[in-house]
């Protein structure tokens, strides 16, 4: 039987998205006293949903894949598993004014953009890609090298240039040629890992009633364990306090005291909260860099495509991804309504994360006509802008070396951010799995019985 930690620690916890309610239940079921501080009006981080007429949606669209584990295995705990819903996936890829079937590896050998041969040794960088799991050791290598350089030599220039390539300069932008190639590899693994076999089409996962219907139930059940949670309010600064593992926070203008502290928040953030830290560790935190997005919620009185997952090969177009949700779920569960994301990933400079949104709308649906000569304004019925600083961390080099550890240099600092799901990428699983790690190194720090 699992001993309670004694005497009960108070563990604050600052940040309300996945990764810190899930922290936040953890630590509470064990037996700890949690509090947990979000600054902003709702739970959920960047897997929020909203009201919309038929429903809820996320503001960032949001999937599982058949390999998310994690969060299937919460969402059994917390009552809500028998909403999850997997479903046929329709993937395309929109070059040279033409969309394009990717839904099965039979589409790939057809894809047009690229001579034969080239299809081919695309389709066997693929394969070879999808049999690296992560506890295969081989992915280590895979750490020291650039993507662009690595699919170069093995794709050849034609090939990557014009698929992979194109795709990765849509991503990153300037910063294409620093992703490492373990970023890479792991969304070819994740991705090919819903197909059931070598042929078979793609199926993903998704609540029925929005990724809302899990965020709510894990808030319900964290309070169920006795966690306090509180929105609308920010954490402004953290000190450690002089002679042991405690810290005094500045809470929205109050003082208030908790003996460990778990920072779920982007890992510039964590030296900004405490100026105190070491500055080898601050540079490590401060070093970590993002690509922020853009992203339009459209909604609409019919499909703009046939697809639901449209990845942009095309520079001249503003947007990366196009992501028509109601071809994935269907209309019917929707009010009847077609809901499109228009997305793209920038840095946190850019002048898409600052200008109105009016002008953001304007510059998109400008461009949709190149995805269906047919599309007219006229088909949007409302629209919705979201963006973000931080939706995406730059895995570059070595990125484990420069990676902070989660055990901060002050005793009772932990730091859980989406720059530490490595070689995994940030998702709604990954933050699930990152949560339950952190409870769980903070328990084998505090537990009496762990320690003796």
């Amino acid at each position: 039987m699992r001993l309670p930690a004694h005497p009960i620690a108070h563990v604050g916890v600052i940040g309300g998205g996945i990764t810190g309610l899930t922290a936040a239940y953890r630590l509470a079921r064990i037996g700890y006293r949690v509090t947990l501080w979000e600054s902003s009006d709702e739970f959920g981080g960047l897997a929020a949903a909203f009201e919309v007429p038929g429903g809820y949606l996320e503001k960032f669209y949001h999937h599982l894949f058949m390999s998310d584990r994690a969060i299937v295995a919460l969402a059994n705990e917390i009552g809500v598993g028998h909403t999850l819903r997997w479903l046929p996936s329709q993937n395309s890829y929109f070059s040279d004014g033409r969309i394009y079937s990717l839904a099965s590896p039979m589409d790939l050998l057809k894809l047009p953009v690229v001579p034969f041969i080239d299809r081919i040794r695309i389709g066997l960088v693929t394969l070879y890609l999808q049999h690296i799991p992560s506890i295969d050791e081989r992915w280590h290598a895979l750490e020291r090298v650039t993507a662009a350089d690595w699919l170069r030599k093995y794709m050849g220039e034609r090939a990557f240039n014009r698929t992979l390539g194109a795709q990765l300069r849509a991503k990153f932008g300037p910063r294409a040629d620093e992703i490492a190639m373990v970023w890479f590899w792991n969304k070819i693994y994740l991705r090919t890992q819903s197909r059931p076999g070598i042929l078979g089409q793609e199926r993903l996962g998704y609540f029925d009633g929005s990724f809302r219907v899990f965020t709510d139930a894990l808030v319900e059940a964290a309070r169920r364990e006795g966690a306090s949670l509180h929105l609308h309010t920010p954490v402004r600064s953290a000190e450690p306090r002089q002679g042991g593992r405690s810290f005094t926070l500045d809470v929205g203008g109050e003082r208030v005291q908790v003996d460990a502290l778990v920072a779920t928040t982007p890992a510039p953030l964590l030296a900004r909260l405490v100026p105190s830290l070491p500055e080898d560790y601050r540079a490590k935190l401060t070093g970590t860099r993002y690509q922020g997005a853009a992203c339009v919620l459209l909604r609409m009185d019919r499909k703009l495509t046939d697809s639901y997952w449209l990845n942009i090969a095309d520079s001249r177009l503003p947007f990366t991804v196009v992501v028509e949700h109601t071809n994935f779920i269907g209309p019917e569960h929707c009010g009847g309504n077609h809901y499109l994301y228009v997305n793209t990933y920038v840095e946190p400079a850019h002048r898409y994360l600052a200008m109105p949104e009016d002008e953001l709308l304007e510059e998109y649906l400008r461009y949709l006509p190149e995805l269906n000569p047919d599309f007219s304004p006229d088909w949007v019925r409302e629209s919705w802008v979201f963006r973000t600083p931080a939706a995406q961390p730059i895995i570059g080099l070595n990125h484990r070396e420069r990676m902070p550890s989660h055990r901060a240099p002050i005793p009772g600092l932990y730091l859980a951010t989406m720059s530490q799901i490595y070689p995994e990428d940030r998702g709604t699983n990954y933050a699930v799995a990152l949560g339950e790690k952190i409870a769980n190194i903070l328990d084998e720090d505090f537990s009496p019985r762990r320690a003796s």
